[in-house]
């Protein structure tokens, strides 16, 4: 299964909760990756599939504390040969 990256935001409200919440999210089945305090978001992947995302997806958001999901993407761009 391809591993998806996944970016979670918290709302102000409950930031003093950030730990507990990203706790939570890993039970949910995302490995975290990172907790950004001052962003208010907490970073991670799964290995899920694409069948499987929105359904995942879902059951992140329905965190308390959370208001998005957002699959993460990485660009890259290969140098110019000479």
């Amino acid at each position: 299964m391809p591993k998806q990256q996944w970016v979670v935001t918290v709302d102000d409200e409950h930031l003093s909760r950030l730990s507990s919440i990203a706790a939570e999210l890993e039970a949910a089945g995302l490995t975290v990756d990172r907790v950004l305090k001052s962003l208010g978001q907490i970073t991670g992947s799964a290995d899920i599939d694409d069948d499987a995302a929105a359904t995942f997806r879902s059951t992140l958001a329905s965190t308390d504390g959370v208001i998005s999901v957002d699959n993460s993407q990485q660009y890259r761009i290969n140098s110019a040969e000479q």
